[in-house]
């Protein structure tokens, strides 16, 4: 590949950057930053909750097989 060809590929790279075929407006987020954070935290605290519990009731069922 020739030097001119490259430098010609990476300014079409540039523009293509530039000017983006598709839309990516979708993936900027809408909230603030205090609100996406709470979010985080949020659902962090849900699955924490889950694992809290299916660890509760595997220790239960474990207890209630080795009374049997």
């Amino acid at each position: 590949m020739t030097k001119q060809l490259k430098q010609i590929l990476r300014g079409v790279g540039s523009v293509m950057d530039i000017c983006p075929s598709s839309d990516y407006t979708q993936f900027i987020p809408r909230e603030s930053k205090q609100e996406r954070m709470q979010g985080h935290f949020v659902r962090v605290g849900e699955h924490l909750t889950i694992a809290a519990k299916r660890f509760a009731n595997e220790q239960s069922n474990k207890t209630n097989q080795e009374k049997s």
